[in-house]
């Protein structure tokens, strides 16, 4: 099974590094221009998204024919207390620094840290690829965000690489290979290579 899995296009948010995550946040008139300068795939039956605007915006213009199933586990990671505001912004916050001990992996007021969120994840691309196995496709397209990308490819892909080396930025992401028949939540892909919807294929 090939899954090609990309990151929406750009937001005033993620312009202005921001922790943006349950935040529902549209493009910005720049991603706007940037996704419709991109490529556009063509004879897509089904493209997954999430429940947030700017997944949603990214697809009707990238896949125009596709149906747009959405998996609310695959949403961004919900950043609680720290919605809406940059890392220098919260650098001298003591909330923060604490919460950064582990590199975010327990949950902050009102929100949800990076174990819960990367097991989410995990979880829904499980259910993804046993649905679509059942159904006989090879191949699954999904536009989300670039935590989500990011916590799929530092548990599954190979080399093993810690979450941060993961980082991609808007419509870009990955085409992975893998097993739909042995999957398990600890399998890896068998192959991975990136991919950029933001450049026009020549």
């Amino acid at each position: 099974m090939i899954i090609i899995m990309t990151r929406h296009g750009q937001t005033e948010g993620n312009a202005q590094r921001r922790y943006v995550g349950a935040t529902d946040m549209p493009l910005s008139e720049e991603g706007l221009r940037l996704t419709r300068a991109g490529q556009q795939m063509g004879d897509i039956g089904r493209v997954y998204v999430t429940p947030l605007q700017r997944t949603q915006q990214t697809s009707r213009i990238q896949y125009p024919s596709a149906e747009l199933v959405v998996v609310d586990d695959l949403r961004e990671m919900n950043f609680g207390i720290f919605e809406g505001r940059t890392y220098d912004e919260l650098d001298e916050d003591p909330v923060f620094q604490a919460w950064m001990v582990d590199g975010g992996m327990q949950p902050m007021q009102d929100g949800e840290g990076r174990l819960g969120f990367s097991i989410r994840v995990r979880d829904a691309l499980a259910r993804l690829i046993r649905e679509a196995h059942s159904r006989g496709e090879e191949k699954l397209h999904i536009v989300a965000h670039g935590g989500t990308i990011m916590a799929l490819m530092s548990l599954h892909a190979l080399p093993e690489q810690p979450y941060n080396k993961w980082w991609i930025e808007n419509l870009q992401g990955y085409r992975v290979t893998l097993d739909p028949a042995t999957w398990q939540s600890d399998s890896k892909f068998l192959t991975t290579e990136p991919v950029d919807l933001g450049l026009k294929q020549s």
